[in-house]
């Protein structure tokens, strides 16, 4: 025990009449003290025990301290390194090949004599403590005493543990475990080879300083900087730069490689996406091939319906197949009409809309009623003729010309060809100018509710439609079908069969007043200004450019409305002048004429027929009683049969005749009252 383990804090002298001074004063030697009480033997003590009581813990029960000698050497062995002990195992610092049990010399040198007192006086304490097992010579579970009769005792307590513990519950003794080894953390280490390469390349100074010594393990003379830059980091450096463009072209062939096979891929995506297209293209097109084949195989065009099916750029569908079939066999059906002398043409003046108010003009309404046909009536004569197997043609449908020479041409009857029971019809419309006196009840030049009845101009509606504008009575502009295109339009679109390859009526208009209702005669620039007269050469020309594409042709009325019969060929010259510089920059050139007011122009040889054959027109069409066509290589002439109220009560057999239409059906005798015959 140290020195200073405990404070004196009591009087010797006082307690024992003890006298330090006396011992120090007198002879006293150690023989004159008596210290067997105090010898090893007397204390019950091992002399070759080193006890270290500052090891000993008196906390730990004794019946735990008994274990057996095996498990305290096991312990011991298993001692972590602690207290600046650096090598050996446990704290113990031996060869494995000497004794685990040294002298008490070498003991005590090498020993840790806390620890050894320790062990010592712990198996010394389980001696105290007898052993029980059960009968099984297993240790029990609990280590519970147990008498040779079989009856458990009660636990052996020492009576050191009674008189400095407080009572409390034993705990039954169990088998001791083994100790938990603290886990050591994990230290992440770098590969050997991948240490020495950078150790190769990056030198430590360690490193350097090796390199450094002589194959004979002298030192070189240590190198400068430089030369321990160049000769040991160097090459290191061009190392790293080999692996780094190394690894920049791995990378950037990589990143090709990604790039190539990401534009292939998206090079693919874009040709499938392509393809659908095409596809889809191709199905819309094919839809829409169909359907203009099919307009055309209606107006009997059958050759042309499979033509158009032809070209088709993708393959044909079962359907597509199977309808050009269909067109080569209607087609084998069709009679050929070889006479165009007998194609019959119906000529009509502007329509009448509203009769009443026609037959309200005191000065003109007894001509309305005898020259002129309502719209009702038009469309009862087009239900007429459609029922009597009448088809639409018109001069284009048999009328050919080739060329003669590049600058003249030839013309030739050509054939026509319809169904069996089928036969051509042509129709007229002439005074497609809407003149001023029709449509002005108060002659400003506008049309109003005191015109006459009828429509005021053609217009083209947001649809592309050609439709007719008309003033009612109360003075309110309405657009419809209140002419004679509007309403042939709306019928060839309910019956696409009674129009022979896209044919079209023939409109005729005069040019004093303009045409198609716009007034784009010079004296109309000059009564109204330059203003007025382009917005009405826009509206014209837009009408103009709808008819030609429906297929209308276009034909003069003359300029002044004049019967060419009784005037000489100079005053027709000068009335084509005036058609040639005022209308035709607005409706283009035409080459066909009809003649005005029921004239005509003799045997279309002489001045007059020189006239109008330098003019450029090929066309001539006169009234008559009777159809008559004539085609020739230099022109042709034709017979127009005068629709109106008069011809179809006085003169009902040129119409019935040809079984073309029915005019006790078609009168509208309720509104027309009695028909002037004059």
């Amino acid at each position: 025990m140290a020195k200073n383990d405990f404070d004196i804090d009591f009087d010797f002298e006082k307690e024992y009449g003890f006298d330090p001074n006396a011992i120090l004063d007198s002879d006293y030697t150690d023989e004159d003290l008596d210290l067997s009480e105090f010898d090893d033997s007397a204390l019950d003590m091992d002399q070759h025990a080193d006890v270290d009581f500052d090891d000993y813990n008196l906390d730990v029960p004794q019946q735990h301290a008994a274990s057996s000698y095996a498990e305290e050497e096991e312990d011991l062995f298993d001692l972590e390194p602690e207290d600046g002990l650096e090598m050996g195992v446990n704290g113990l610092d031996f060869d494995e090949d000497e004794d685990l049990y040294p002298d008490d010399a070498d003991l005590t040198a090498d020993m840790d004599f806390s620890r050894r007192a320790s062990f010592f006086a712990a198996e010394d304490a389980a001696d105290e403590v007898p052993e029980y097992r059960s009968a099984a010579g297993q240790e029990p579970e609990y280590d519970v005493p147990v008498r040779e009769d079989g009856e458990e005792e009660t636990p052996y307590i020492p009576e050191e543990q009674e008189e400095h513990e407080e009572p409390q519950d034993v705990p039954k003794r169990r088998r001791r475990e083994p100790a938990k080894k603290e886990r050591k953390p994990i230290k992440l280490t770098m590969p050997p080879v991948f240490g020495k390469l950078i150790r190769l390349y990056i030198p430590t100074q360690e490193d350097i300083n090796a390199r450094l010594e002589s194959a004979d393990g002298r030192r070189r003379r240590r190198p400068s900087k430089r030369q321990i830059f160049k000769e040991f980091y160097l090459p290191g450096v061009i190392a790293g730069l080999a692996i780094v463009l190394m690894l920049s072209f791995v990378i950037g062939s990589l990143s090709n490689t990604i790039d190539r096979a990401k534009a292939e891929k998206e090079q693919k995506e874009q040709q499938a996406l392509q393809e659908s297209l095409a596809a889809e293209q191709l199905a819309t097109e094919g839809m829409q091939l169909m359907e203009r084949a099919e307009i055309l195989a209606k107006g009997y065009n059958y050759q042309e319906a499979a033509d158009l099916l032809d070209t088709y750029q993708g393959e044909m569908t079962q359907e597509m197949v199977a309808k050009r079939a269909e067109y080569i066999n209607a087609k084998s059906t069709l009679v050929e009409h070889q006479d165009p002398t007998l194609i019959p043409n119906l000529s009509f003046h502007v329509l009448i809309h509203d009769m009443n108010r026609a037959k309200a003009d005191q000065e003109l309404g007894g001509q309305y009623n005898r020259n002129f046909v309502t719209t009702a009536e038009f469309s009862k004569i087009l239900e007429q003729l459609y029922l009597n197997n009448y088809v639409l043609v018109d001069f284009d449908s048999f009328v050919s010309s080739n060329s003669v020479d590049g600058t003249s041409s030839s013309l030739f009857a050509d054939s026509i060809w319809l169904p069996e029971g089928k036969k051509p019809v042509m129709i007229t419309e002439t005074m497609v100018n809407y003149f001023e006196y029709m449509i002005d009840g108060n002659n400003d030049g506008i049309a109003d509710s005191g015109g006459d009845g009828f429509a005021s101009k053609l217009v083209v509606d947001a649809s592309g439609n050609i439709k007719a504008e008309y003033v009612d009575e109360n003075n309110v502009t309405q657009v419809g079908n209140y002419d004679l295109v509007p309403i042939l339009e709306d019928f060839i679109a309910q019956h696409p069969d009674f129009c022979y390859k896209g044919a079209r009526a023939t409109l005729a208009v005069s040019g004093s007043q303009g045409i198609f209702g716009y007034r784009i005669q010079s004296e109309s620039m000059a009564n109204k200004g330059q203003d007025y007269y382009n917005e009405q050469v826009v509206g014209a020309t837009k009408v103009v450019e709808a008819l030609k594409a429906k297929g209308y042709r276009l034909a003069c009325y003359s300029f002044d409305n004049k019967d060419y019969k009784g005037i000489s060929a100079a005053q027709v010259q000068e009335d084509i002048q005036k058609w040639q510089s005022q209308i035709a920059p607005v409706i283009g050139e035409l080459d066909t004429i009809v003649f005005a007011r029921g004239g005509d122009i003799g045997d279309y040889t002489g001045g007059k027929f020189d006239v109008l054959y330098n003019n450029g027109f090929r066309f001539m069409i006169k009234s008559a009683e009777d159809p008559y066509t004539e085609v020739n290589n230099a022109f042709v002439r034709q017979s127009r049969l005068m629709v109106t109220g008069e011809n179809m009560v006085a003169k009902a057999s040129m119409f019935t005749d040809t079984a073309l239409f029915d005019p006790n059906v078609v009168l509208d005798l309720a509104v027309r009252g009695n028909v002037p015959v004059g």
